[in-house]
């Protein structure tokens, strides 16, 4: 596993084509558990775009949500993703 620690930024993303525009939703956080396949997050931002147009943003979600281990991708980082990935996905 890479080097995890409680307290590390980390980033999630969701995003879906329509169209030629892309739809997509950036949650930054900040790891608070961290178990064997999964690690808990706390959601404290989130930005929302149409395009280059940002449709949406919130400050201090402080939400917990938890990614669950997904699989290990061709360049050696970690795949982690949210329950039906409504929350997008985390790459470390």
């Amino acid at each position: 596993m890479t080097d995890l620690q409680i307290g590390m930024a980390v980033e999630a993303y969701r995003g879906t084509c329509i169209g030629l525009l892309i739809q997509c939703t950036t949650y930054k956080g900040e790891i608070v558990r961290i178990n064997r396949k999964s690690i808990r997050v706390r959601l404290t931002e989130s930005t929302s775009k149409f395009g280059s147009k940002t449709t949406s943003h919130f400050d201090n979600l402080n939400t917990e949500i938890t990614y669950r281990f997904s699989k290990v991708l061709r360049d050696g980082r970690f795949l982690y993703t949210s329950e039906s990935d409504l929350y997008g996905h985390i790459k470390l």
